[in-house]
């Protein structure tokens, strides 16, 4: 035995090693190439520096809502400049209704989240189809909608946020979940039976309080719901055809993976309640590249570094269609944490605008 042992041994460790190197190459394969700075002109329009929903639209479009001049701006992506513009009016039969949560442009209709209502409106701003907040509530339960997804087949896909989350001593008399989809059509409803997780404490707040903090994010791939929380660094999976629910570690390296709750004391302290908030660590939305398939999400880590001063560190997540990780890397520059994609391309708001006329991003691009 003592003639055998050392050489298996050795083949052992050399063939996990050749793995685990095969591992590493593969994914080197794909990075992320920083750009630079990418400025997406104003043309002749006279718009603020910094615009409201930034949601890519088809492939390589983003909507931008200016609050001063109270437009719509469709700015395509690859020419960066605006090329349509849709007036917004408060009053008449074509209102918007504000604030603006979500909005998408699908065919020759937008479509707007808004606080009362969700609408559907033509490209020059004139309503198609429009309901009210009683109208998408089937269940009669409290909850806040926060954002949408035109399906394939057409139908609407709504996240609600219970209102256990926004309340700290309210509980629904039936477990609330969190989407469901409308048949714009006929208006028919249809709940998903998809829940808030034992992480986020709504059923368990002798342990703590997350707030806003469990409001819920989700994109959709395929035939999934990908949903996550900004408490923690988990991404969970929700198949819509087999009702399958998964928990998918993806953690990060920088950031802390999970947040220690706040107290209900502590929570009603205004002052408390905001040192906790820039304390520890927060995730954003993931947003999905329907070019490469993958996905995108920044961290944020804080960090207190005297009384009443805080310094946060951003980082950006690269993950693959099988949600594994790919490539964590720091954010030098100064950027809002809301990455958006288009056709391959992250770009990522910066804080300070340096151009007057233009949107000014950071941008990086999924090198497969």
């Amino acid at each position: 035995m003592k003639n055998t042992f050392w050489p298996i041994l050795a083949i052992i460790l050399l063939t996990a090693s050749c793995r685990k190197e095969a591992e590493n190459v593969k994914n080197k394969a794909t990075s992320l190439k920083y750009l630079g700075e990418v400025a997406l002109s104003h043309g002749d329009l006279l718009l603020s520096n910094r615009g409201a929903l930034n949601k890519v639209v088809g492939q390589d479009s983003l909507l931008v809502y200016d609050q001063n001049s109270r437009q719509l701006v469709l700015i395509d992506l690859k020419k960066k400049i605006p090329i349509h513009t849709i007036a917004v009016t408060l009053d008449g039969p074509d209102f918007f209704d504000l604030p603006f949560l979500d909005a998408t442009i699908r065919n020759d209709s937008i479509f707007i989240l808004s606080q009362n209502y969700f609408s559907i409106y033509d490209l020059e701003g004139k309503i198609k189809l429009r309901f009210d907040k009683d109208q998408l509530n089937n269940s009669n339960s409290l909850f806040h909608i926060s954002d949408f997804q035109v399906m394939e087949q057409g139908d609407i896909l709504f996240s609600k946020v219970p209102l256990e989350v926004m309340v700290d001593n309210f509980t629904s008399k039936e477990k609330p979940n969190l989407f469901f989809t409308i048949d714009t059509p006929t208006g028919s409803i249809s709940e998903k039976p998809v829940f808030s997780p034992k992480e986020s404490l709504i059923d368990d707040k002798d342990r703590g309080y997350y707030n806003d903090l469990a409001f819920h994010y989700m994109t959709v791939s395929n035939d999934s719901i990908i949903y996550s929380f900004p408490f923690m660094s988990e991404i969970f999976i929700y198949n819509l055809q087999t009702n399958d629910q998964t928990k998918i570690e993806v953690p990060s390296k920088f950031a802390e993976n999970l947040r220690k709750p706040i107290t209900v004391a502590d929570n009603n302290d205004t002052k408390k309640w905001a040192d906790y908030i820039y304390s520890s660590s927060k995730f954003s939305a993931i947003e999905r590249d329907s070019k490469t398939g993958f996905f995108l999400r920044v961290s944020t880590q804080y960090k207190k570094i005297s009384d009443g001063l805080n310094q946060s560190s951003k980082y950006i997540t690269l993950i693959d269609n099988k949600l594994r990780k790919i490539e964590e890397i720091e954010l030098a520059d100064k950027v809002f944490p809301n990455p958006i994609v288009s056709n391959g391309v992250v770009y990522l708001l910066k804080v300070d605008q340096p151009v007057e006329d233009a949107y000014t991003f950071v941008a990086y691009e999924i090198v497969k």
